[in-house]
């Protein structure tokens, strides 16, 4: 670890627009959404909705291979992988303006490509994961990567089968591991409570309650066949626009029948310590007001356990993150949100903020999801912080 040299922060420069980031020639960037989820959870489902659907999205959907979902009459054509010579990739060019293609082992150059050479152009692009895939290191390697040219990370998806989960969510994994589906969970920004009408409202009571015990961050929705209002889930700008992490929103519930009440004021939201089968676990660890030396020992905290693995004072190790989050302000006035996945973070100052001193967004705060997260790192934070 002493040879190596530490990861890098992202660019922090902040848009000025509410809509996705522009690049230097003020061309929109493509949102790009990472959808996961365990096996069986309604992926498919999903994916069959947007690519048979009238919408008024044009949106390109690669899936891991082609299967039932792409039977669909549509003109087939073919694109070669520029990461591989032999290499090709199918997609099919739907009626509605959507683009579906086979994703085994494409890279994002291809992606790119793909949609550069897209007739009509293209809105969002939906990349599907396995069912057993960790998205956290997917997830990093799409927000870091400098290739992926007018594409954007947008956020990232989760559906999960509300009838099976939580017996998924207790499987145990040999060491102790934290399990699939618990990674899933914990990197998503958006999830679907998927296949409501198998439940009992008191089933998915516990479900969402368990959920937000792992993730107290994310968008919940309730859904019966995967199907939700494309607008809840794309132009998320998790990744993009830092206002879009400063407010919460309740759980919504797309259940046409309307039979369940699943709205948030009836399911518990963890707000400090909240440990699940595993060890996974979340922190809320609340912030006053902080001076600028504050800040920069806050930034240096981050640094130490993020990047070296160890707390910065006591030098013990620090548990494994996952996911992080947080909003920050500062007595000049200024605010700040970070975003953090595994041990890739940035702090980036919220637009036009220093203007607004005394108008802060509510109390600051940082939220950390890994295994075995817990008071060890609200003490030693505040230690070092001088909080």
């Amino acid at each position: 670890m002493q040879d190596e040299e530490p990861p890098q922060l992202l660019d922090v420069s902040s848009s000025d627009e509410a809509g996705p980031s522009r690049d230097v020639y003020d061309r929109p960037k493509i949102p790009l959404t990472l959808l996961t989820g365990y096996l069986g959870a309604g992926k498919s489902t999903l994916l069959d909705y947007i690519l048979k659907e009238e919408h008024g999205y044009k949106i390109a959907v690669c899936m891991n291979d082609f299967g039932d979902t792409t039977d669909i009459e549509a003109k087939s054509l073919t694109l070669s992988d520029p990461s591989s010579q032999s290499t090709t990739t199918e997609f099919l060019s739907l009626p509605n303006g959507c683009l579906c293609c086979s994703f085994k082992d494409m890279g994002i150059a291809a992606i790119e490509e793909m949609v550069a050479n897209a007739p009509g152009g293209i809105d969002w692009v939906m990349v599907e994961l396995t069912g057993v895939a960790d998205p956290g290191p997917i997830v990093r390697s799409f927000w870091a990567n400098e290739e992926m040219g007018d594409l954007i990370l947008d956020g990232v998806v989760c559906v999960v089968d509300s009838r099976n989960v939580l017996k998924q969510l207790a499987e145990q994994r040999e060491g102790d591991e934290i399990n699939e589906c618990q990674k899933q969970v914990a990197c998503a920004d958006v999830i679907l409570l998927n296949k409501l009408d198998l439940v009992t409202p008191e089933q998915m009571k516990e479900v969402e309650s368990t959920i937000r015990t792992i993730n107290p961050t994310l968008r919940v929705h309730h859904t019966t066949q995967s199907k939700a209002p494309l607008s809840d889930l794309f132009n998320l700008r998790a990744f993009s626009d830092p206002t879009a992490l400063t407010s919460t929103r309740p759980t919504t519930n797309h259940n046409q029948n309307n039979d369940h009440d699943h709205s948030s004021d009836n399911c518990s939201h963890p707000s400090h310590t909240q440990t699940h089968t595993n060890g996974i676990s979340t922190i809320l660890i609340p912030l006053p007001v902080l001076n600028q030396k504050q800040y920069f020992k806050l930034n240096e905290f981050l640094e130490s356990i993020l990047w070296d693995n160890k707390y910065p004072i006591s030098k013990k190790p620090s548990p494994e993150i996952l996911r992080s989050k947080g909003y920050i302000q500062l007595d000049d006035g200024r605010e700040y949100v970070l975003q953090g996945v595994a041990d890739l973070f940035e702090l980036k100052e919220l637009p036009g903020s220093e203007q607004k001193e005394g108008q802060g967004q509510g109390q600051g705060k940082v939220v950390f999801i890994g295994k075995n997260v817990g008071e060890e790192v609200k003490v030693a934070l505040r230690e070092f912080v001088g909080i």
